[in-house]
């Protein structure tokens, strides 16, 4: 009973934590950062030593229960910085981030992977979808999550047009059959999806040999465009910084408490 009382009178404050999340591997000299499905739009960190460079992150936790990465930083030089500069801004789609250095990813980074693996999408109507395919088609079927549906039979490229052209033909899915299944292929993107699908932060190994990794983690607020900055001692790189959640979105977490409940991180 007291306990009750207690946390009545007196609520639980926010607290700000600061722990090491993981590392990048640096081969190259740069790093870059981007929206796994946004890639091709990356902030590029040049001046960065070779070597594994920490992944710093601040993670608010909220009286209501929830927790979220507020910012990122990735330190790559001892020593106290003097001056910030704005590197660019790191689109958000996915409410996902990854480091990685630019060598691992233009030698190792899969557009399209070694699987062929057919999806259905979208709360209620997967299993509905999955039904409908796999009794035409002979294919058999297994739930994967409360959004998805997949197909234990590779889909080929003829068989996937074959599923397309059946699916226009009902009115419900003939507009958007993107919506309702697709193609998985097991990709660099596919594999980091389904290492943060309950997690706040996770490491994939892209090439074992060479330890060439991507570090993932998620934005705090959630998608967005956001300023990526490097801290400068004179003319040398000494870390980098992205921040997800100030004062503005704080603002909103207030409006909205359920936005501070629980959350995967």
């Amino acid at each position: 009973m007291w306990n009750w009382l207690k946390r009545k009178l007196f609520p639980a404050k926010t607290s700000i934590t600061q722990i090491t999340i993981g590392r990048v591997n640096c081969h190259s000299g740069a790093l870059l950062l981007a929206d796994p499905m946004l890639i091709f739009d990356a902030v590029r960190i040049e001046g960065v030593p070779p070597g594994p460079v920490p992944v710093v992150a601040e993670i608010i936790r909220y009286p209501e229960g929830g927790q979220r990465i507020a910012m990122v930083r990735l330190p790559v030089r001892a020593g106290e910085p003097d001056s910030r500069r704005v590197l660019g801004e790191v689109g958000v789609d996915s409410a996902t981030v990854v480091a990685l250095d630019a060598q691992t990813h233009e030698q190792h980074w899969q557009e399209v992977g070694p699987d062929r693996i057919g999806k259905t999408s979208l709360p209620g109507d997967h299993k509905k979808v999955a039904e409908l395919i796999g009794k035409r088609f002979g294919l058999r079927h297994r739930k994967v999550d409360f959004l998805h549906s997949e197909f234990l039979e590779p889909i080929s490229e003829e068989l996937e047009a074959e599923i397309v052209a059946y699916l226009k033909t009902f009115p419900e899915y003939a507009e958007y059959t993107f919506f309702y299944f697709r193609i998985t292929t097991n990709n660099t993107q596919d594999r980091i999806n389904k290492a943060m699908s309950d997690r706040a932060w996770a490491e994939v190994v892209l090439n074992v040999p060479s330890n060439g990794n991507v570090l993932a983690f998620t934005s705090g607020f959630g998608d967005g465009r956001y300023p990526v900055e490097g801290l400068y001692r004179g003319d040398e790189l000494v870390a980098v910084e992205v921040r997800f959640i100030g004062p503005s979105q704080d603002a909103v977490l207030e409006a909205f408490p359920m936005l501070r409940q629980g959350s995967p991180q």
